[in-house]
């Protein structure tokens, strides 16, 4: 924006005239000389203003006062609103990663019905109802925001993501013993295909943790849909926490123990390829693979520990 400099020479007597007018038009002026007979000052205006002012100067100054405008004294640039450093690829995903990783109602109201519905699908051997709480289980988000901020050594994100998941997967455990206990009292809960499955963990189950973990962070990522990876990580977490509650509930310490050391093998598998999927994505330096390696560590010493599978027979 061009800016000139407007000099004005007008008798002391005019000079609120004159002051006035440039109060009025929202211009503070620098008086440079001021004495009993006149008053010498220069503001600073830019050409539409330049062009105004001199018009409603000229009907309040003297015949012996003047007005000079010199060519533009400086270039200004125009007022912006302050400007921002675009956001990294890493630091997007960052902030999506920990606004899915919050623990809210409608979190909590999620996990609660996506367990009810898991709880009935697996008494009643019914696995279309199965497929239908894996469909609203919100146990993805936190689990790929645990992934991303062990990688990047966020603790705030990593603590609240690791609440968010330990809250969600207690809270899905607790609901599907609670509901055991209450139909126990009416009627008894003989285990089917769909309860029997998530006894103990298997290869199956595990290769399919490992490529959840793969397609959720490059669904995040690339900021695809989450709804087919919001089922296949269901397929993985939720109906093994379910089972354990169901088991627990009877008794079945063993089948229990069997199906949480399941959700949990299988959370350790996610949480690895998910952060192998951002290590790729970022180009992350060696340094920073210890939480990866740890995670294969405790993954490791899991299957061992599962490979006794007679610790978890399907009996009181």
């Amino acid at each position: 924006m061009a800016r000139h400099l407007l000099y004005v020479q007008a008798e002391a007597s005019r000079a609120p005239s004159v002051l006035g007018v440039m109060e009025e038009q929202g211009l503070h002026p620098l008086v440079l000389r001021s004495g009993a007979d006149e008053i010498y000052l220069v503001v600073p205006v830019d050409t539409a203003e330049a062009d105004r002012l001199l018009a409603l100067l000229k009907p309040v100054l003297g015949p012996e006062d003047w007005m000079a405008l010199d060519t533009p004294a400086w270039t200004f640039p125009e007022v912006t609103e302050e400007e921002h450093e675009e956001p990294t690829p890493a630091e997007e995903l960052e902030h999506e990663l920990a606004g899915v990783s919050k623990l809210t109602p409608w979190y909590l109201f999620l996990t609660a019905a996506s367990a009810t519905i898991a709880f009935a699908g697996l008494v009643r051997d019914d696995a279309l109802l199965v497929l239908a709480s894996m469909i609203i289980a919100p146990l993805m988000g936190p689990l790929m925001g645990l992934g991303f901020g062990l990688l990047w050594r966020h603790r705030r994100l990593t603590a609240q993501a690791g609440l968010t998941a330990l809250a969600g997967a207690a809270l899905a455990w607790g609901v599907a013993w609670l509901l055991a206990r209450g139909l126990a009292a009416f009627a008894a809960i003989e285990p089917g295909i769909q309860l029997i499955a998530r006894s103990a963990p298997n290869l199956f189950d595990l290769a399919l943790a490992l490529v959840t973990g793969a397609v959720g962070a490059y669904s995040f990522i690339r900021g695809q849909g989450q709804t087919l990876v919001g089922v296949m990580v269901a397929i993985a977490l939720l109906p093994p926490l379910v089972a354990s509650g169901i088991f627990a509930a009877l008794g079945w310490l063993g089948p229990a123990t069997g199906a949480l050391y399941l959700f949990t093998i299988n959370a350790a598998a996610l949480l690895f390829t998910a952060g192998v999927g951002y290590a790729v994505r970022f180009r992350i330096s060696a340094r920073r693979f210890w939480p990866l390696g740890a995670l294969l560590v405790v993954l490791a010493v899991l299957l061992w520990w599962s490979s006794r599978a007679g610790f978890w027979a399907l009996h009181p």
